[in-house]
């Protein structure tokens, strides 16, 4: 199916290719992340740092990009599964996995990177609540009832609005201020993959039962554009969406290569990444992308027209 959607996709959307928008203008594997198997990226608010995970989603690890540090946060289980970096990059709320009498528990924790400090900001459950960060406070959408928490004091910038989306029984909800919003811009059927831009003002998400596309719509689910596929959507910026065209053998991914799409729908681009042919699950910055190969990370800068 998948590689059907990306050889229609290629026949029929009819994106402009030919002019790039995004310049490439380097690419460098971190070293210290060579055979350590890491993945998953996701950048700091501020941009100077990288958390990483290792195989399925098991720990955090701070890697400093100017100094090539690396820290170790956390060892529990779960814990890279959408981790989030208060605004000036200074606390980490994750989650934690355990289990009791086979059954399974997550609990959110939060770790102070200045000091080192773990604290648990809400007790262990069944249920996988979706959390953000709000300036330096944390929320935490449990139904009709968002609970918050001040964890840090580094915000860069005044919060206008608090927003929170997630994927709730396979649709796509948004949380904003305390009101609960099930969207589903496409219908009902199977969403993943949502988070909203920098600025507020959209959500990009796939819709597994809509051909596997990528879309990008409005806060209140209209307005929507078809990116076709792009797996693991990021935000680059407000204006530009990164992610995989990844292709498997029905066993095992074969090639996956980066490409940015512009949330109109009007422009589609590659990234190269020559040193790989598996490249995936990237993260952006303003003006960088960091991605995963065989369990090491790179970080692509880019310029951006």
């Amino acid at each position: 199916m998948k590689k059907l959607v990306i050889a229609l996709m290629a026949m029929c959307c009819g994106w402009q290719l030919a002019t790039a928008q995004i310049d490439v203008l380097s690419i460098t594997p971190l070293p210290e992340t060579q055979g350590k198997g890491f993945y998953h990226p996701k950048f700091s608010p501020t941009g100077d740092y990288l958390l990483l995970t290792g195989a399925n989603f098991k720990g955090l690890t701070k890697y400093d990009l100017s100094s090539g540090q690396m820290t170790r946060l956390t060892d529990v289980e779960n814990a890279g599964y959408y981790p989030q970096i208060s605004d000036g990059g200074k606390v980490v709320v994750f989650r934690e996995v355990e289990y009791k009498n086979n059954r399974r528990f997550t609990s959110i924790k939060s770790i102070n990177l200045e000091n080192g400090k773990v604290s648990r900001i809400d007790k262990a459950s069944r249920q996988l609540y979706p959390f953000t960060f709000v300036g330096g406070t944390l929320r935490i959408a449990k139904g009709k009832t968002i609970k918050s928490k001040r964890l840090a004091t580094d915000m860069r910038t005044p919060v206008e609005e608090s927003l929170i989306v997630a994927i709730e029984d396979r649709s796509l909800v948004l949380y904003r201020g305390n009101k609960r919003i099930v969207l589903n811009p496409n219908g009902d059927g199977s969403y993943i993959w949502p988070s909203i831009s920098p600025d507020n003002k959209h959500i990009v998400y796939m819709a597994l039962h809509d051909g596997c596309n990528t879309f990008v719509c409005d806060l209140d689910g209209k307005n929507k554009v078809n990116l076709g596929y792009l797996g693991a959507p990021v935000w680059l910026g407000n204006d530009w969406i990164v992610g995989m065209v990844d292709i498997d053998d029905g066993h095992q991914t074969v090639s996956s290569t980066l490409k940015a799409a512009r949330i109109d729908g009007s422009l589609r681009q590659d990234l190269p990444t020559p040193d790989t042919k598996i490249a995936m699950y990237p993260a952006a910055s303003t003006d960088a992308v960091a991605y995963e190969a065989n369990g090491q990370i790179y970080v692509m800068k880019l310029r951006v027209r």
